[in-house]
């Protein structure tokens, strides 16, 4: 089930290759790669139909020369190529219905999306998910509606098994949004590689971000990108108010790992992430954009704005986010579910928790 634009080059002989090379791919990594989606996406946007494509690889020089259509009128394409995508505009004074690519005798076409204006002047949380527990989304809404006064959520849902979006959506309503947009992609997350390739080839959160943008974004007063096992604190104002107030329309803030008290048993949750490393262990940025700001031309990633030059000036002052280890149920591979014995308690997580309402949950 997908509600994006996708095609799938199955059925075309081809297929898209790592280029980590063996020696540098976890175990499992051919089992997670997406060797088969051509693009994810295919918007409307700025005068031109938008594939959004995960990085073309070995594919490039072949669909370079791959003739284009729009609803049958065949159009030249440009390529913009990026560290885990590739853009290809195909100018359009007007939407289409349909985009087709055809290579040798292989033929695919999708639908083409507008832009949706739904979320205009919202502040908009947005987030990729997979199977985290409606419990979890609950309070991690409600967390950024009580301190930041996000009242729009864009939220994707990554192919979840257990919790699905008929859980999703009442989470996600009670916690009190003006405005919800759901959406559902069952494309492969990716796989992680060894260092320095660790996150080389994720090409699912880079296109997902970036569909968004074009599709849903343009007209948003501010976006948050944040996951849900973390939590935003930019004491005295809110997050999309300093993103609106700053030059640039952007800012990015650390994040600092966060656990359960020592004593703690059983299932988590966000409330009972009480304590902190000593001293602190920090993670990498999040950001929050106004999409039609000076930056709108810059395309997202989930820790930055692709070629950002001097990313240290747009560092917000006393801001950070909580990275609640223990919110999590795997989908990356990552085993950090053992509760730590070795921490501090942490006032201001406390302080902040509390001012949120967040509600002491039992498994």
């Amino acid at each position: 089930m997908s509600d994006f634009a996708t095609l799938s080059l199955d059925g075309s002989g081809l297929s898209r290759l790592p280029r980590v090379r063996a020696a540098k791919r976890a175990e499992d990594y051919l089992e997670r790669f997406d060797a088969t989606t051509l693009w994810l996406d295919a918007v409307w946007h700025d005068g031109a139909v938008i594939l959004i494509c995960p990085r073309l690889n070995n594919l490039d020089r072949t669909v370079a020369r791959a003739r284009f259509t729009l609803d049958g009128t065949e159009v030249r394409p440009r390529f913009k190529r990026y560290y885990r995508h590739t853009l290809i505009r195909l100018p359009a004074s007007a939407q289409p219905e349909r985009v087709a690519v055809e290579i040798g005798d292989w033929r695919g076409e999708t639908p083409v999306n507008g832009h949706d204006s739904t979320l205009d002047g919202r502040n908009v949380l947005m987030t990729l998910s997979r199977d985290n527990h409606p419990d979890w989304i609950e309070d991690w809404a409600r967390f950024h509606i009580a301190h930041h006064g996000a009242d729009a959520v864009l939220f994707v849902d990554n192919g979840s098994e257990t919790w699905g979006v008929d859980q999703i959506r009442p989470a996600l309503e009670r916690a009190g949004f003006a405005q919800i947009i759901i959406l559902s992609t069952s494309l492969r997350y990716g796989p992680r590689g060894l260092p320095p390739f660790i996150n080389a080839e994720l090409f699912l959160q880079t296109g997902v971000l970036n569909a968004l943008q074009f599709r849903f974004l343009q007209g948003a007063r501010a976006v948050l990108n944040c996951d849900v096992d973390e939590l935003v604190m930019t004491p005295g104002r809110t997050v999309f108010d300093a993103a609106v107030q700053s030059r640039a329309g952007f800012v990015h803030f650390p994040g600092r790992w966060v656990h359960p008290a020592p004593e703690a048993e059983g299932w988590s949750w966000h409330a009972r992430h009480s304590h902190r490393d000593e001293p602190v262990k920090t993670c990498p940025p999040k950001w929050c954009v106004v999409p039609g700001g000076p930056l709108r031309g810059y395309q997202w990633r989930a820790h930055e704005l692709e070629r950002l030059p001097f990313a240290r000036r747009f560092q917000l002052d006393n801001a950070w986010f909580y990275h609640c280890r223990n919110i999590t149920n795997g989908w990356k591979s990552l085993k950090r579910t053992q509760v730590r014995g070795d921490t501090v308690p942490d006032p201001g997580l406390q302080e902040g928790l509390a001012a949120a309402g967040l509600p002491q949950r039992s498994a």
